[in-house]
């Protein structure tokens, strides 16, 4: 859940804190993020924010990534091994007539990075944009089958 502030702005740009624009983790956030990376992924957030669920299902992970406002051509989708970027590019609209009083949208540039559990094949993933979701489809890569050789 995204909190806001209890008073309009009117046009007042929002203060960010340091810990918010450095992406700060706590020592106990980064100890068990390190620890735990190979299991269940690791997740890195530049800029904005992109929300975002991950499900394995047994030939393929599904990722679906809240996108919404971002025209497809906005998106940028890099798949390599077990890592995945998605960036887009939030816009500002701009007002022709009058004047913004109140502005909580967000824009400008986020990216976000994950770490899958295993490597997925790159050349067969699929990707569609339907209703401001992003949803990825990255086959997993077959594993190869163990072989007895017979020694002659």
């Amino acid at each position: 859940m995204k909190s806001r502030a209890a008073a309009p702005s009117f046009g007042r740009r929002r203060q960010v804190t340091a810990a918010q624009l450095l992406g700060y983790e706590s020592p106990l956030d980064r100890a068990l993020g390190a620890f735990f990376a190979p299991v269940n992924g690791t997740a890195r957030v530049a800029g904005g924010s992109i929300d975002l669920d991950v499900v394995e299902t047994p030939e393929a992970y599904v990722v679906k990534a809240e996108v919404p406002g971002v025209a497809k051509d906005k998106i940028e989708v890099k798949v390599e091994d077990r890592d995945v970027t998605i960036a887009v590019e939030y816009r500002q609209e701009i007002e022709a007539n009058g004047k913004a009083l109140w502005r909580e949208r967000s824009f400008g540039k986020a990216s976000r990075a994950i770490r899958l559990p295993e490597a997925v094949d790159a050349n067969a993933a699929q990707a569609k944009h339907v209703d401001g979701v992003l949803q990825l489809t990255l086959p997993k890569i077959a594993k190869a089958n163990a072989k007895q050789i017979t020694i002659q």
